[in-house]
């Protein structure tokens, strides 16, 4: 099912070896099937009564791990991000995702995670922002005898801290979003912190640039053949104001360092609408 360098295994392959290959297989796929899963929003809550929605449409490719194991994996996923301001503190939130994946032979296609949850604003004082949020994760598919489903199978439920700074930069805006939180797994899977660092810089009065570092770390127990896993995305776009409620995002991320953790290179776009 997977091409393992040569593609093929040596007759005097030991059973151990074979199990240890698949293990490290199947933790690879379900890093890759994790994805960027990525903080869905910064620390600032909107206005009551505001919203906006991002359809997002991402394509990840990675021909192998960071070690040098050679095999195809690829992804195409659309998510619809929607927010919307229940109170100037509470925001309310909302994203569900299609996606088609594949890896090595095993493909599946249909709906993927709905997440659903909320962004509390507990301080503000000037430019500075605090907020906690809670997301739980809802998967769309549901047969885990399907390799290509391997971590896309079991709900997640996602707690962070995030604090959010804005300041000027010279004469241009800029601000800063840091975000700690912990994401529990179920069925197998290992549970992960995760940290994410955003900084955002407006170039000019419509266009701003975004660079973002995604970190996840594998705590706790494992089960079911799945390891832990260690991954360091960078990413980087640039988002187009074209009117007051209309922006277009492009951009683009890749795993730059980790441990059971697929070498992913992606690109993006994304519609912003707000209302």
């Amino acid at each position: 099912m997977f091409r393992l360098t040569s593609g093929r295994a040596a007759a005097g392959v030991s059973l151990t070896a074979l199990l240890a290959q698949s293990f490290f297989v199947v933790s690879l796929a379900l890093s890759f099937l994790a994805g960027n899963s990525a903080a869905l929003a910064g620390a600032w809550t909107l206005q009551k009564g505001a919203g906006q929605v991002i359809g997002t449409l991402v394509f990840s490719q990675s021909p192998g791990d960071l070690t040098g194991l050679v095999y195809d994996t690829t992804k195409t996923e659309f998510t619809l991000f929607a927010e919307y301001g229940v109170t100037r503190d509470l925001t309310v939130i909302a994203a569900p995702g299609f996606r088609r994946a594949s890896v090595g032979d095993s493909t599946s296609s249909g709906p993927g995670y709905f997440d659903f949850g909320a962004r509390y604003q507990v301080f503000r004082k000037g430019a500075a922002v605090a907020s906690v949020q809670g997301i739980a994760r809802i998967p769309g598919a549901s047969d885990p005898t399907v390799l290509a489903n391997l971590g896309s199978t079991n709900a997640e439920y996602d707690l962070r801290g995030l604090f959010g700074y804005g300041f000027k930069l010279g004469e241009n805006d800029a601000f800063v979003d840091i975000q700690a939180g912990y994401r529990f797994r179920t069925a197998g899977p290992a549970d992960e912190v995760r940290a994410d660092l955003t900084f955002g810089y407006r170039l000019r009065p419509d266009l701003l640039l975004i660079g973002q570092s995604f970190n996840t770390v594998s705590v706790g127990e494992v089960q079911g053949g799945f390891r832990r896993v260690r991954e360091h995305k960078l990413q980087v776009s640039a988002v187009y104001d074209v009117n007051a409620r209309l922006s277009v995002q492009a951009g683009s991320f890749a795993t730059v360092l980790g441990e059971n953790a697929l070498r992913e290179r992606a690109v993006f776009s994304a519609v912003w609408v707000r209302f």
